[in-house]
């Protein structure tokens, strides 16, 4: 292929918004797919990129990257994130799930475990502020990332069960508004370890 055929499939590819990881590895499908048909078939180029733009039509389609976001972004790039939301979401369940038992049980040791959560927190967002690896601009804008707007409805949620049901009881006392303070600041924390490595989250 020549250098210019190159160049247009970079472009095209380019507008879909796609993740530097992702973009590479479409990228080299793209190639491959229209030498092929070049190759195999004896068309020209033209027909053969439109064949694969046609073929990757779905993938590439732009779609809301989230319920709770109005970025758009090409619909593989969705499947990608959507999975990794899943294990992040599991993540922070499955720990808050222990530290909200660990608060029943002992609210001392509970204590202990969500002040090191929150020191943790707060000292790698020093590091990325100090460092300048994320801006406070950007920092802004993770505050309204779509995990994070979820457990602000779920948590939206706990404190409209607590007024109409518990009215006479102190949010301290609920468990699961621990659960909801330590899903919350789990997920800040794995928004930045993936901002560190350059790893697409819907941060950029």
């Amino acid at each position: 292929m020549e250098k210019n055929q190159l160049i247009e499939i970079e472009k095209y590819l380019k507008s879909k918004n796609l993740s530097s990881s992702v973009f590479a590895e479409v990228y080299d499908h793209f190639v491959m797919q229209i030498s092929d048909l070049m190759n195999g078939n004896k068309i020209s180029f033209t027909e053969a990129f439109l064949q694969t733009k046609i073929n990757w039509q779905s993938e590439l389609e732009m779609v809301k990257a989230d319920l709770f976001s109005f970025k758009r972004i090409a619909k593989i790039e969705k499947n990608i994130l959507q999975y990794r939301f899943r294990k992040m979401m599991i993540l922070s369940f499955v720990f808050s799930l222990i530290v909200g038992a660990v608060f029943y049980f002992n609210e001392d040791i509970y204590l202990v475990v969500q002040g090191t959560l929150i020191t943790i927190h707060l000292l790698f967002l020093m590091y990325h502020f100090i460092f300048r690896k994320m801006s406070f601009f950007e920092y802004r804008k993770m505050s309204f990332h779509p995990l994070l707007l979820r457990n602000i409805l779920l948590m939206l949620i706990i404190l409209t069960v607590n007024t109409m049901f518990f009215t006479t009881k102190n949010l301290w006392d609920f468990s699961f508004h621990h659960m909801a303070v330590t899903f919350s600041v789990t997920l800040q924390i794995q928004l930045l370890y993936f901002r560190n490595k350059k790893i697409n989250v819907l941060l950029t």
